[in-house]
C-alpha cells in the first residue's frame, strides 16, 4: 500500500524574502497500538495476545531502564534506540557540569529490515 502525502507550501527559514516553494509531506493513515501488534502477532503463531503483551511490556520496559542507564538498545535488524543530549556551551570543560544539559530525547535508527522497506515504498498524492 503506497504512502500517502499531500503538498504544502513552505517559506525558506534563512531566506524569509525569497518565495516560498512546494514541499511533498506525508498524510497519517490511521494507527497501529500496542494491542494491534500483539493481536497481529497472536493471529501468526501459537501464542496468545495477552502472553505477547505481557512479553512486550516487560521488554520495554527494560529498553526503557537500559536507555535511562545510558546503553545503546539494539532491537535485531530492526532498529537502534540511544539517549543524546543538548547543553549550553561553557568556557571550559570544568564548567560543564549536569546542569547545563537542556534537552535530551531518544535517537532512534532504522535497521536493515527497516531501511529495506523505506528503499521499496511508493508514494500516492492525495
Amino acid at each position: 500500500m503506497p504512502i500517502k502525502f499531500k503538498t504544502q507550501q513552505k517559506k525558506n527559514p534563512r531566506d524569509l524574502n525569497a518565495p516560498a516553494k512546494w514541499y511533498a509531506s506525508t498524510i497519517g493513515d490511521g494507527e497501529t497500538t500496542f494491542s494491534d501488534l500483539a493481536q497481529y502477532a497472536s493471529e501468526v503463531s501459537t501464542v496468545s495476545k495477552a502472553d505477547i503483551l505481557a512479553v512486550l511490556e516487560s521488554c520495554f520496559t527494560k529498553v526503557t531502564k537500559d536507555l535511562s542507564d545510558g546503553k545503546i538498545v539494539r532491537v535485531g535488524e530492526y532498529f537502534t534506540l540511544q539517549m543524546s543530549i543538548s547543553s549550553d556551551p561553557a568556557d571550559t570543560e570544568a564548567e560543564v557540569t549536569a546542569a547545563k544539559i537542556r534537552k535530551s530525547k531518544i535517537n532512534f535508527r532504522p535497521g536493515k529490515m527497516l531501511s529495506d522497506m523505506i528503499k521499496l515504498a511508493t508514494y500516492q498524492k492525495k
